[in-house]
């Protein structure tokens, strides 16, 4: 028996041939597909999931990787039996909930412009994710559904965000260069940011952004005191260093860990996106 699924919510132009599942697109109409994509205030149906089977893991892996694509909540349906030519008319056009928050736009180009990038993608972390071993071993998991959860809130908490995106990457940083117990969580996070390439230090008083430590001490604020903001020295020099500032730092750049995490380049991704705020190059 052949089973379908209603996808809401994800832009799609390609359909995308995965093992025993095909994600097939509403429209090929690029302008169409954005609209019905950012729609905000709605979840509109973008596409349908056919395979023999689908599984809830299935279900629950892909509607976290498609809204980490997005960066924006995209919902799948439970299965239902595959009985018309028209898979579409089974579902309805769209569904109103919540109002969506924007995540700060799409990690990864849209098919249209970027024909392989985003299935490649799909592929890579649904393989982690599946992958229990890798997960055990690096804490893959964590840090990918941490870095989901926290632009999938329904009305986004500065202080959660930011405590889902460095404790995600905390725990993936220690285990991946097996430094569990180190009372500076700094030094791991440095550590795995270099090894892939990221031009960061622990501390670099000149370029603040850059300084791992800048981080540290916004979480630690955040966590022992509940502050938002946090005074450092620089230079003999007091600081006063702003959650707000840096959030879209972090989580940019955790995003960015999570592509790198599973070994996905594309050539078109900005790398230092993180700092210049410009995704794709």
């Amino acid at each position: 028996m052949n089973v379908v699924c209603g996808i809401y919510g994800y832009q799609i132009t390609r359909p995308i041939t995965l093992p025993g599942i095909r994600i097939e697109p509403r429209t090929t109409d690029y302008q169409q597909a954005t609209r019905w994509a950012r729609d905000l205030d709605a979840y509109q149906l973008t596409a349908v999931l056919k395979g023999t089977s689908v599984s809830e893991d299935l279900i629950f892996n892909l509607e976290a990787v498609l809204s980490f694509v997005e960066h924006l909540d995209v919902l799948i349906s439970s299965p239902i039996e595959d009985i018309n030519d028209d898979p579409f008319s089974l579902f309805s056009p769209s569904i109103t909930t919540h109002r969506r928050n924007n995540g700060g736009g799409a990690i990864i180009g849209e098919d249209f412009f970027f024909h392989s990038s985003r299935s490649l993608f799909i592929s890579k972390a649904l393989d982690r994710l599946l992958d229990r071993k890798f997960c055990e071993q690096t804490q893959f998991n964590i840090l990918f559904f941490k870095c989901v959860e926290a632009l999938r809130q329904r009305k986004p908490f500065v202080e959660v965000s930011y405590f889902l995106l460095y404790s995600g990457l905390e725990s993936f940083a220690r285990a991946v260069v097996n430094d569990r117990f180190n009372r500076n969580s700094s030094e791991p996070i440095c550590k795995l940011l270099t090894s892939y390439g990221f031009d960061v230090q622990i501390e670099r008083p000149a370029d603040l952004k850059r300084a791992v430590s800048t981080y540290t001490h916004l979480r630690n604020a955040l966590f022992h005191n509940s502050e938002f903001n946090a005074i450092i020295n620089v230079n003999g020099t007091e600081v006063e260093i702003k959650v707000f500032d840096y959030l879209f730092n972090i989580s940019q750049l955790v995003a960015l860990v999570v592509l790198k995490s599973v070994g996905f380049d594309d050539e078109h991704i900005n790398w230092n996106s993180w700092i210049d705020g410009m995704p794709f190059k």
